[in-house]
């Protein structure tokens, strides 16, 4: 994995993390990271407050802006899904 990959991954997971503890109220956070031969899939799961994306105006979506950001650079594709009061799921798969 090259070194870029995987100091993009730690940034994303840093910031997730960090989107987490400053938003989500959680009780429990799990970071999966899936290897394969030809990707990476980074996975960061929470059972916090979650929020509706037709609600929530993009200027409050800076960690996951700047996420989508570092994602686009490494060509990987960020996809999430969120609920309220059932958390957030966030995840970068890249193709290697």
């Amino acid at each position: 994995m090259p070194i870029t990959i995987e100091s993009d991954l730690y940034w994303i997971a840093q910031e997730a993390l960090n989107n987490v503890r400053k938003h989500a109220a959680a009780r429990h956070v799990a970071v999966h990271l899936h290897f394969t031969d030809s990707s990476i899939i980074l996975q960061v799961v929470d059972d916090g407050a979650g929020f509706d994306r037709q609600v929530v105006p993009d200027e409050e979506l800076g960690g996951l802006r700047t996420i989508a950001e570092r994602t686009a650079r490494m060509g990987g594709v960020l996809t999430y899904g969120s609920t309220p009061g059932k958390g957030t799921r966030v995840q970068v798969e890249v193709t290697l």
